[in-house]
């Protein structure tokens, strides 16, 4: 048990499963190991990494996972999994993989390389940039090739499997290009709610607001 996520409200048994994957450092915040940079929280701050390769927790026997939960942090991880506790039964073939502040091809590349197959579930913001990483990593695992434009505030252009696409920022989404271009990605987009991401939701929660 922690006392930082204790006092975020984290469950026992969701600290439990992620006590082996985080570490205290010499001031007692938590730390996240990538594994060319560290994930660092503080209740005055986070810092997210720019890294190349994924924090990883749960089932790391590849082979045996059945469920693959990317998010943008390690605390964006914990606080899905919090909030879904109840809802998975079986978090034995479950893995969870952060790809830190920003999305790399070489996140793709290992994640074709190793999780074919696998099912997907991205907890990403909901904001534009969530929803764009989302997309891009959608795409990626797929094996489709795409191109991001901003023409305008009021648009962007999305080049897909040979066509163009304009939507507005706002209503942008993977199932409003879905419908768009009859292309089915076969991913699952979890967000809260009433928050842009699970930790916001979570800090909100307990009455933290940094």
């Amino acid at each position: 048990m922690h006392p930082y996520l204790t006092r975020l409200g984290v469950q026992r048994e969701v600290q439990a499963y992620f006590e082996p994957y985080c570490f205290s450092n010499d001031s007692g915040d938590l730390c996240f190991a990538y594994a060319d940079d560290f994930e660092h929280y503080g209740f005055a701050f986070h810092r997210v990494p720019f890294v190349s390769r994924f924090w990883m927790a749960g089932n790391l026997n590849f082979s045996q996972v059945r469920q693959v939960i990317l998010c943008a942090s390690a605390m964006e991880g914990i606080a899905w999994l919090n909030h879904n506790w109840f809802a998975f039964s079986d978090t034995d073939n479950m893995l969870f993989l952060s790809a830190g502040a920003s999305l790399h091809h070489q996140h793709i590349r290992w994640l074709r390389g190793h999780l074919t197959g696998k099912d997907f579930t991205f907890a990403f913001g909901r904001d534009l940039l969530g929803r764009l990483t989302a997309f891009k990593l959608a795409a990626g695992i797929r094996g489709q090739q795409m191109h991001i434009a901003y023409l305008t505030e009021k648009k962007i252009q999305i080049l897909f499997r040979g066509r163009t696409f304009l939507f507005d920022p706002e209503n942008f989404s993977i199932n409003v290009l879905e419908k768009a271009s009859g292309y089915r990605f076969r991913v699952h987009i979890s967000t809260p709610k009433n928050y842009n991401t699970f930790f916001q939701q979570l800090k909100a929660s307990a009455g933290l607001s940094f």
